[in-house]
């Protein structure tokens, strides 16, 4: 008989290889934080005498929140400056008589013990114009202190004073401050992924992000894409 038909052709179908360099991204749900966040206590003790912003306002750094009342401590730094005046004064007049003793020494008049009490006099004059003029500066210093200003730039919190409220002094919180731009944001990562990236920062395919700015994508609850982009700044020793 006829031999049987030779089988068709085998279809087979080519493609030509896809090459492409891939990023491998993981996942993790964090949080943001402010990088500053500073709660505002007073320098110095009294009643509040002005609150001067409005609950949650966004406040410059050097901005006025607070005055305490300055009558004691412009009362203080009167007195201060009075009492150096005073010393400048003793001072000058204990110069006097010391440059009148040298002269009398000079000639025999007095004796050397007499003129030595008389230069320690002006020593004496001299150490208490420097405490004097420390007073001063202190008590300018606080009286300073009575305009309390912020730290830092960023949206202040609500008032924990009203005026007329008595503040002590680094004990009473007046408010809070946080920082908004640029911003933190933080997250804990499993174990398996921190061993991940140690053996990649050894082998040299990816650095560690405790020195290398490695990428971060984010995106927030109600987004569908990663449209904010920021940098490995810190990891935690823990």
């Amino acid at each position: 008989g006829a031999p049987p038909p030779a089988p068709p052709p085998t279809q087979v179908t080519t493609a030509v290889p896809l090459q492409r360099n891939i990023v491998d991204w993981d996942e993790y749900i964090g949080r943001f934080e402010a990088i500053q966040d500073v709660e505002i206590r007073p320098r110095v003790s009294g009643a509040i005498d002005r609150v001067l912003f409005a609950d949650g306002q966004y406040v410059g750094k050097g901005q006025a929140l607070f005055t305490i009342d300055p009558r004691p401590y412009r009362a203080t730094l009167a007195q201060a400056q009075a009492q150096l005046a005073k010393a400048q004064a003793s001072r000058a007049n204990a110069d006097t008589e010391l440059a009148r003793a040298k002269k009398l020494l000079e000639s025999q008049a007095i004796s050397k013990e007499e003129y030595e009490t008389k230069l320690a006099a002006s020593r004496t004059a001299g150490a208490d114009i420097e405490a004097a003029r420390a007073s001063v500066n202190m008590a300018a210093l606080n009286l300073g202190f009575t305009t309390v200003r912020s730290p830092i730039a960023g949206r202040i919190s609500d008032r924990r004073v009203s005026r007329g409220n008595l503040v002590s002094e680094g004990t009473t919180v007046l408010t809070r401050i946080v920082s908004t731009d640029p911003i933190w944001f933080s997250f804990d990562g499993a174990e398996s992924f921190y061993l991940k990236y140690l053996r990649q920062d050894k082998a040299g395919t990816r650095g560690s992000s405790r020195n290398t700015p490695n990428p971060v994508e984010i995106q927030l609850a109600d987004e569908s894409g990663y449209r904010w982009h920021g940098r490995m700044e810190f990891v935690d020793n823990a």
